[in-house]
Formats: structure tokens, C-alpha cells, sequence
């Protein structure tokens, strides 16, 4: 997976590079909550950039379209992690 180039010390560096990728086919890792040594991808669309969060449109296994949101802070922490499609 190749990694976007984001400062992931400036909060509103994040922001901005998420702001330029609404609309774009993204693909992303999710770090599993329990236990936090797993990853799970995920291609879709960023869809929108609000404030704190911004959503992601994707199909999960079944082919059913899910949204879920991330805060800026997740991807700062290195939970989330953006590569290009």
C-alpha cells in the first residue's frame, strides 16, 4: 500500500489533503479495535469533510454500500491510514 503524503503532526494538514480527496476513490486501513494488531481495508469515496470527521462510502463483503466516519485524529494516530487507489 502506498502512503499519501500527509504531516500527520498538523491536524489541519489532514484536513486539507482530505478536503482535496472528496469525491475520490481512496483505499484505506482501519486499525480493529480489539485486538488493535489488525487492519482491515477498504476502497471507497471519501464523501464529505466536516470539522472533526469525514465520512467514507464504501461495499463492505456482501456488496452492500456502508458509510463510516474517522476523525482527523485517527488518521493522525496512525488508525487510519490513506493510501492512493
Amino acid at each position: 500500500m502506498k502512503q499519501m503524503g500527509i504531516e500527520i503532526s498538523n491536524i489541519e494538514t489532514i484536513m486539507e489533503t482530505m478536503r482535496k480527496l472528496v469525491g475520490k476513490e481512496i483505499r484505506i486501513s482501519v486499525r480493529e479495535s480489539k485486538p488493535k494488531t489488525h487492519w482491515k481495508e477498504k476502497e471507497g469515496v471519501i464523501e464529505g469533510c466536516y470539522p472533526t470527521l469525514f465520512l467514507f462510502r464504501y461495499k463492505n463483503s456482501r456488496n452492500i454500500e456502508e458509510r463510516a466516519a474517522y476523525s482527523y485524529i485517527d488518521v493522525a494516530i496512525d488508525d487510519v491510514k490513506i493510501a492512493e487507489n
